[in-house]
């Protein structure tokens, strides 16, 4: 199983590499900035997380989702990794409820992963299989989400990465005034946690404090 897991990331990324040549160029003498690229790159689905939620019947059911990575060459960003990232729900497919773009760089030594929200993101509708329309993406159509980087720091197998103070990430949905996200990725498995709070703490949106967040496995 780790073999064929080692041969599907390898495929994948010697893909990526051969569509973004600019991306090669980047990674270069980087080599945990290149694994943390390398092992978002792909297709992902919470699609067993739910299914153990409905055997269990646990209070909090995550949702039946699809996220798809791949890398992009948007100039205007400066040194780093562009991804492009597309977010479904599995009955909705058409219609992506979350369309971004990671960068991934170096910021006072830490790996950090900017977000950027996309002008116009209709246009870019499952880009993810669709190179052409990805090569007309530029920074002129991003505007970055301030306060809500994410910080990784490699953990043995896994990065670890959160907001470093969630109260500088806004919110406006169901009351909330900000946002805490955190993630744990391995080379199969993407946990994101992303919750709303408001000024007093509150819960507003997102699992329930102590509940896992949505557990992306990569799809085959």
């Amino acid at each position: 199983m780790l073999r064929h897991l080692a041969v599907s990331v390898s495929i994948a990324f010697a893909v990526l590499i051969a569509a973004a040549p600019a991306f090669a160029q980047q990674l270069r003498g980087d080599r945990e900035l290149k694994l943390l690229a390398k092992w978002m790159t792909g297709d992902w689905d919470t699609f067993a997380q739910v299914d153990e939620d409905e055997e269990s019947d646990a209070p909090y059911r995550h949702t039946r989702a699809l996220l798809r990575v791949v890398a992009v060459t948007v100039t205007g960003l400066g040194d780093g990794i562009a991804l492009y990232v597309e977010n479904q729900q599995a009955d909705s497919r058409s219609k992506p409820y979350r369309q971004r773009v990671y960068f991934l760089t170096r910021i006072d030594g830490a790996i950090t992963m900017q977000i950027f929200r996309i002008g116009n993101a209709e246009e870019f509708v499952n880009a993810y299989k669709k190179p052409k329309v990805l090569r007309t993406l530029d920074s002129t159509r991003l505007t970055r989400e301030a306060g809500c980087d994410l910080k990784y720091v490699r953990d043995g197998g896994v990065f670890r990465g959160k907001v470093e103070n969630a109260k500088t990430c806004p919110s406006k949905l169901r009351g909330a005034t900000y946002t805490y996200s955190e993630s744990e990725i391995g080379p199969d498995r993407w946990v994101n946690l992303d919750q709303g709070f408001d000024d007093a703490g509150n819960h507003k949106w997102g699992p329930p404090p102590g509940t896992v967040g949505h557990v992306f496995r990569r799809r085959r």
